[in-house]
Formats: C-alpha cells, sequence, structure tokens
C-alpha cells in the first residue's frame, strides 16, 4: 500500500502490515507445488543423469496428484502462519517462517510415513522446507503492505 493513502482505505485491520489475497495466496501454494515435487526429481535426476529426463517427466502428474495433499496440508498452513504474521512488516521474516513451517511439516508427514531416515529428510523435509520458502518469495510483489503506524 501506498504510504500516501490515508488509513482508512486499508480493509483490514490497523494493525495488519502484510496482507495477501486469495489469487497470492493460491500463486504461492501453485509455486510450492512445483518446488516440492521439483526437488526430489532433481535429486534422483542427479544420483542417475541417464534417466534424468525420464525421472523430471513425471513431475506434471505429481504436480497434478500432489494437488489434493498439497491443498489438504499446504494451504491450511500457509495460511494460519501468514494469518500469524501479518502484524510483521519484514518479509524476510515471513519467508524464514514459512521454510522453518515447510521443514516441520515435511518431516512431520514424512516420518508418519517413512518413519525417521535419510528419506524423510531428503524427500519431505527439503522439498517441503523449500518449496514453502520459494512460494512465499513468490509471492512478494502482490502483498498489500500497511505502513501507516498503528492506532495503539
Amino acid at each position: 500500500m501506498n504510504p500516501t493513502h490515508h488509513l482508512s482505505f486499508w480493509p483490514y485491520d490497523y494493525r495488519d502490515r502484510v496482507v495477501l489475497g486469495w489469487k497470492g495466496l493460491l500463486v504461492g501454494v501453485g509455486v510450492a507445488d512445483v518446488v516440492f515435487f521439483l526437488v526430489p526429481g532433481v535429486i534422483k535426476a542427479s544420483l542417475d543423469p541417464q534417466y534424468a529426463a525420464y525421472q523430471l517427466s513425471f513431475l506434471p502428474i505429481l504436480m497434478v496428484f500432489g494437488a489434493l495433499p498439497i491443498g489438504l496440508v499446504g494451504l491450511p498452513t500457509a495460511m494460519l502462519l501468514g494469518k500469524l504474521l501479518r502484524g510483521i512488516r519484514n518479509q524476510w521474516i515471513h519467508v524464514a517462517a514459512f521454510i522453518v513451517a515447510g521443514a516441520l511439516v515435511g518431516t512431520l508427514v514424512g516420518a508418519a510415513h517413512t518413519g525417521w531416515t535419510i528419506h524423510t529428510l531428503a524427500y519431505m523435509t527439503l522439498p517441503a522446507a523449500l518449496g514453502a520458502g520459494i512460494g512465499r518469495l513468490a509471492v512478494w510483489k502482490p502483498v498489500l503492505i500497511n505502513d501507516h503506524p498503528s492506532l495503539t
């Protein structure tokens, strides 16, 4: 938000410093979805370069089928975290919080399915952390920013 605008044009709570609409939220989750499935594909392709194209050819299929779990886990997590961070103006703190939250959620979900293994770290924790962080970076510009001083 431009600082020259009057506070009455801010449709959110006056304590909210950073707000993202539905379109931005969906873009961020979409980018996170792509990154989440791209990272394991790149890891697998780097381990076996001969089949790199084959490994990465599954990316579109994984993204489509992964939209449901991303929507059921990632979207609510992003919405909750975004709501908690609304009062913080520094967007780098938002990115860091999304990376940490992505790592925690990825680890918990991965450990529930595969146990506490290196597989969980490489194929769930790292992709979830990078996906969440890059997804938040992708919506840096579309966020609405309230630069007005707080009324309290």
